[in-house]
């Protein structure tokens, strides 16, 4: 299973379908709240996770699962291309940091 946290709409709607797609399992979440409402039912393999939510920010949900799950994958998928976020997301417990186009 794969959980996407994006807040935008139209990129977790792609996000979603081209990985069902492609055969993996996923599922979309517009904000933490949601997400973690869902972690208490599912764990997933990866969690693909957006910075800029509307409620938490995407570096202190990694932060969280971390605390709790060394284990599960995390790919930052975000527009901040800015250096030091690149440093910051990956110093946080992601496994990759990904711009968006």
């Amino acid at each position: 299973m794969i959980f996407c946290v994006e807040d935008d709409a139209g990129i977790r709607d792609l996000m979603i379908y081209t990985l069902n797609a492609s055969g993996f399992r996923a599922v979309g979440f517009e904000n933490a709240r949601e997400f973690y409402a869902a972690l208490a039912d599912d764990t997933p393999e990866l969690i693909m996770l957006d910075i800029m939510l509307p409620d938490i920010d995407g570096f202190e949900v990694c932060r969280r699962i971390r605390m709790s799950n060394a284990q599960v994958g995390i790919i930052m998928l975000t527009a901040r291309t800015q250096e030091m976020d690149k440093v910051t997301g990956l110093m946080t417990g992601a496994d990759d940091y990904v711009t968006k186009p």
